[in-house]
């Protein structure tokens, strides 16, 4: 379902909140805070994991970033999805403010690792194929330019 759709209702809906750890995916102290691929990767692993858990009712994903922090936010519209959700990420219950439930919860080691045993490893069926599509094209492109003797 479109963010959109489910965040503009808000009342209708609850909502997850996971905040990227440094930790998170092979981060390092020293990484970019902003790393839009750690946030892609996280907002992907909350997809493949509702998915994978067979909720009952519709759910969006919206990576986001708020302040100095990287969120996952995960809206749900089912109940039982969102205590299936906050079983599994774990985390504590937050004011909701307008949404019907609200939880906060950490994406750091221990939390990816709990996902990931859920949501399986990514897809990188079509990875390869694109890694050997854009050194051919950086191939052709070279023959095109002059060299420096």
């Amino acid at each position: 379902m479109a963010w959109t759709d489910l965040a503009g209702a808000p009342g209708a809906a609850y909502l997850l909140e996971g905040e990227l750890m440094p930790c998170f995916a092979g981060g390092r102290r020293d990484d970019d805070p902003f790393d839009s691929a750690r946030l892609r990767f996280a907002a992907n692993l909350m997809v493949r994991t509702c998915s994978h858990l067979k909720l009952k009712g519709p759910f969006a994903i919206q990576p986001s970033r708020e302040g100095n922090r990287l969120l996952i936010q995960c809206a749900v519209t089912e109940e039982p999805d969102f205590a299936r959700l906050a079983e599994v990420a774990g985390g504590s219950e937050i004011e909701a403010s307008l949404w019907r439930g609200r939880r906060h919860f950490q994406l750091d080691e221990a939390c990816h690792d709990a996902l990931l045993a859920i949501a399986g490893p990514p897809d990188g069926r079509g990875a390869g194929r694109r890694a050997r599509a854009a050194a051919r094209e950086a191939e052709e492109q070279s023959r095109y330019r002059w060299g420096r003797d």
